[in-house]
């Protein structure tokens, strides 16, 4: 993994400075952070042609019905924004349960690891597919192009699948990949799909780590649109710093740009407690609250006649260790709604719930006075008063 230039950098943090340099030096705090978080993740041994975890099936309301989707996790290094210098994203656990190897996973360990399990897939009963690999799904140093067309050909000729997702980063989107995309799977509802997360292009750098701005994002979506693929996004409800007032305020934001860039789907995901990420530290030292239940409800309510407004259920790989709640009384019954909402896209499936706990959650989002600033400013005193980067 790459390094932080430590020189002079304990100095930097304890500046109390304005402008681009008070933006830097918490950049550099949360690169340092994660570098050491991920130092932490165990070393295990994989099989490297073996899928990363079993199939797993899920639904999804596509034209009209709603389906079941066969998600596949191919086992790779991991996420090459988070195995070189810049530690990937603060909210993601993922790498936990990638190889993390400097040595590529060749395509052909690619090719029977997908070939082993999509053979499996009954896709008339399952017609969408989600092909993931916890990754950019076009980067070719993840995915090999000889992996990628293999499997591309190996879909198209799949003729009970109606739809697929892969998922990528903004800049592996180009004109070559997205017309070869297209050309080898014609026939099928293919959506590209990238974690825009928040539309604030400085708190998606500090809050996030994305590394990419909303103009690149917004670049790649007309790539995707050109060649007539469909770009999928996701936005991320409360990341780290933020109030519950402020994700909720930004999620809404971030959900409407989405929609105008020209997203097909916009996947609203409430940010979750995973292992080996920033979140994890926050949480543990009091400096993070994982949002309520109550704020997916609201964001929905107040956006789903834009588009294809769907609602992750914090299903992922590794699975997160804490996910929002409410209250013991209510959590449950949210949680169906918010499925059955995601069943129809019927905003009625979301009325009429109600429960004492929620008149804490309005206090909350009218009330609370911290800010984004206050809460990035704790954290940064709190990593100097630990003296965790020099331990």
């Amino acid at each position: 993994m790459g390094n932080v230039d430590l020189k002079g950098f304990k100095h930097l943090m304890t500046l109390n400075v304005d402008g681009p340099l008070h933006n830097a030096h918490y950049f550099l705090i949360i690169s340092k952070l994660m570098e050491k978080i991920h130092s932490r993740i165990p070393r295990e041994n994989y099989n490297l042609s073996k899928i990363a975890t079993p199939v797993e099936y899920r639904e999804e309301f596509f034209k009209g019905e709603n389906h079941k989707r066969a998600v596949l996790f191919l086992l790779t290094n991991g996420c090459e924004w988070a195995i070189k210098g810049a530690h990937g994203c603060t909210i993601c656990g993922h790498l936990a349960k990638q190889t993390r190897s400097l040595e590529p996973i060749t395509a052909e360990d690619l090719i029977s690891q997908f070939i082993g399990e999509f053979e499996k897939i009954n896709f008339k009963e399952a017609p969408i597919f989600n092909l993931y690999n916890n990754g950019s799904f076009f980067n070719e140093h993840e995915i090999p192009e000889k992996a990628r067309i293999k499997m591309f050909k190996k879909i198209n000729n799949n003729k009970d699948i109606k739809m697929i997702v892969l998922e990528t980063r903004p800049e592996f989107i180009t004109d070559k990949l997205m017309e070869q995309t297209k050309a080898l799977m014609p026939d099928i509802h293919v959506e590209v799909a990238m974690g825009l997360e928040t539309i604030d292009d400085f708190k998606r750098m500090i809050s996030v780590n994305k590394g990419f701005t909303l103009k690149q994002y917004d670049e790649a979506i007309q790539i995707i649109l050109k060649y007539h693929l469909y770009p999928r996004s996701y936005v991320l409800l409360k990341p780290p710093f933020f109030s519950e007032k402020e994700g909720v305020d930004e999620a809404i934001n971030t959900i409407k740009h989405a929609f105008n860039a020209g997203s097909f789907t916009v996947s609203l995901e409430a940010c979750t407690y995973q292992k080996y990420t920033l979140t994890e530290y926050l949480f543990d030292n009091g400096l993070y609250q994982l949002p309520k239940l109550w704020s997916i409800l609201d964001v929905v309510k107040k956006t789903h006649h834009l588009g294809k407004l769907i609602v992750g259920l914090f299903q992922f790989y590794p699975s997160p260790e804490h996910v929002p709640y409410n209250c013991n009384k209510c959590s449950n019954r949210v949680l169906d709604a918010i499925k059955d909402y995601n069943r129809t896209l019927q905003i009625k499936a979301l009325e009429d719930i109600d429960c004492n706990c929620r008149k804490n959650w309005e206090y909350e989002l009218h009330y609370n006075p911290e800010t984004f600033q206050n809460k990035l400013e704790a954290f940064r005193k709190k990593v100097i008063e630990d003296d965790l980067l020099d331990s």
